[in-house]
């Protein structure tokens, strides 16, 4: 059964290059094209922002991206703010349907300083035709303000006495603001990856010790083999049957792969083929190889989150296995929502049908990132004659990003 989108929309003005003052749609698959530095990265790293805030915290947020000053947009002078929102699908028991949008401002000075000037969590339409005013679960400004409890009658007045935290990574109570739990969860449930991150070494290396407890593959792949061992091993038995089908797309002479115990608190990964009898362990695996692991772990988990975004999976994976990839990609997005950054005419190829799911990212001459989805009915007689990845390498106006 096809989910819902979970992210419907997004906001940004001042966050380095995006001036979204218009809401941005995403739909369950996303397929993100254009030149270096049009601001596919950007795009994806302000949806990281919400989660990665909400984790980490502002100051620890804004110090991994080199400070406030590095984020936000190098044209404007300061002090200067900052302007974000995400619009989220809610669940009917919590709004009555309605969507939720998280809007948050921030300022900051040359020097770095910051203050969230205001955090606002509310409905985006109202409850009934008699109403006119939107269900507010969250209005605060420096640091004070109101939140809805769950009874949804009287708002509580709030203090963090921190004008750099955020209520809605304070307020933990989930049956007090269950709105408030709720967007967090979902938020925190996102997953991001970079391909230029992935660690192959150290996934090679990571130790082989059983911990049931990973069951999602880290940012940078490290615990490939645990997370698929435990796939495995749960109650979700079928995708190892999946597992096994993906690996014999990718190798004809593959047999088998096993996780045997070496003790009771350790395993080993063991890949049997046809030719050579002699079964490779991880570490004896070819970086393309464990690479497409990672993609199957993430884009075929049983339970995934309800977001995955992948910066560029192309990197380091053979041609000949591209069209699996997007394969993985397509199937995920009957479960998930997916967000995907390429430069791949290979893999856009395999979209070609799909062209309404790529989103073309350009800059205007203010250096400002445009993102316009494709019109299939525009392009219909060009697809007819030619596919999405021809297009883009021939430099097709409505498509772009392929250097001339």
């Amino acid at each position: 059964m096809k989910t819902k989108p979970i992210l419907k929309t997004i906001q940004a003005k001042g966050y380095r290059n995006l001036e979204l003052t218009t809401p941005f749609e995403f739909e369950q698959l996303n397929i993100l094209i254009g030149a270096n530095g049009a601001g596919k990265s950007n795009l994806i790293e302000m949806i990281e922002f919400l989660p990665e805030a909400l984790s980490k915290g502002l100051a620890e947020t804004f110090s991994n991206k080199r400070g406030f000053t590095s984020v936000i947009d190098l044209n404007r002078e300061l002090p200067s703010e900052m302007q974000l929102a995400w619009k989220l699908t809610s669940k009917s028991h919590l709004t009555q349907g309605i969507d939720i949008k998280y809007q948050l401002i921030i300022e900051g000075d040359s020097h770095g300083r910051f203050s969230v000037i205001q955090e606002i969590l509310e409905e985006t339409k109202p409850r009934s035709q008699n109403e006119n005013t939107f269900y507010k679960h969250l209005d605060f400004k420096y640091g004070e303000g109101a939140a809805m409890p769950s009874n949804g009658l009287q708002h509580v007045s709030e203090n963090l006495k921190n004008a750099k935290k955020l209520a809605l990574g304070s307020l933990s109570s989930p049956q007090v603001y269950p709105v408030l739990e709720f967007v967090r969860e979902q938020a925190l449930s996102w997953r991001f990856y970079n391909a230029n991150e992935m660690n192959v070494r150290a996934i090679k290396r990571e130790s082989k010790e059983i911990d049931a407890l990973q069951q999602t593959l880290a940012p940078d792949g490290r615990n490939l083999g645990m997370v698929l061992y435990n796939l495995i091993q749960s109650e979700e038995g079928y995708f190892g049957d999946n597992l096994d089908r993906i690996l014999r797309s990718l190798y004809n002479g593959h047999r088998l792969l096993r996780f045997p115990l070496v003790d009771s608190m350790h395993f080993e990964l063991s890949w049997q083929f046809d030719n050579p009898r002699k079964p490779l362990k991880l570490d004896q695996m070819s970086d393309g190889t464990i690479r497409m692991l990672c993609w199957i772990a993430v884009l075929a988990h049983p339970n995934p989150p309800a977001l995955v975004c992948i910066d560029e999976p192309e990197l380091g994976i053979h041609p000949a296995w591209l069209p699996i990839l997007a394969t993985l990609i397509i199937d995920a997005a009957e479960h998930t929502q997916v967000i995907i950054s390429t430069h791949s005419s290979i893999l856009l190829d395999e979209f070609t049908h799909q062209a309404d799911k790529v989103v073309v990212c350009a800059q205007n001459e203010q250096g400002q990132a445009t993102f316009e989805r494709l019109d299939a009915e525009t392009l219909e007689d060009w697809l007819k004659h030619y596919r999405l990845g021809k297009m883009f390498r021939s430099g097709h106006p409505e498509l772009g990003g392929w250097p001339t």
